[in-house]
């Protein structure tokens, strides 16, 4: 699925591409090891991007990226080909944060809240 495709699947599951999970360091090794990197999968889209501004990453919930609540890996995000606006989990960086072409189709990542 792209990245819009992908939102629009978690959302119809009632949640929406993973955000709080990939901000907090230790929800985001979990979610790696017990549910990425078990599986047979290579990327995995993530809610972020910097669609409004290039430049300016943010999470889909508002919240802006910065070094503490990201991991990109080396040299990331580089705008490949000048159009890499979203976020995703590589597993050529172990699985650490990339920017590529929202219309590449990848798996997603999803997360709700719990009421």
């Amino acid at each position: 699925m792209t990245w819009t495709e992908s939102r629009s699947y978690c959302q119809s599951i009632s949640g929406d591409l993973a955000t709080w999970g990939m901000r907090n360091a230790s929800t985001r090794n979990w979610i790696i090891e017990n549910v990425v990197r078990p599986g047979a999968y290579v990327h995995y889209w993530i809610g972020l991007s910097d669609i409004e501004q290039e430049g300016i990453w943010k999470y889909i919930d508002g919240v802006n990226a910065t070094a503490a609540n990201t991991d990109f890996a080396d040299g990331e995000p580089n705008d490949s080909l000048g159009d890499a606006d979203c976020a995703r989990l590589q597993r050529e960086n172990n699985y650490r944060m990339d920017d590529d072409n929202c219309g590449q189709n990848y798996r997603a990542i999803c997360e709700r809240t719990l009421n």
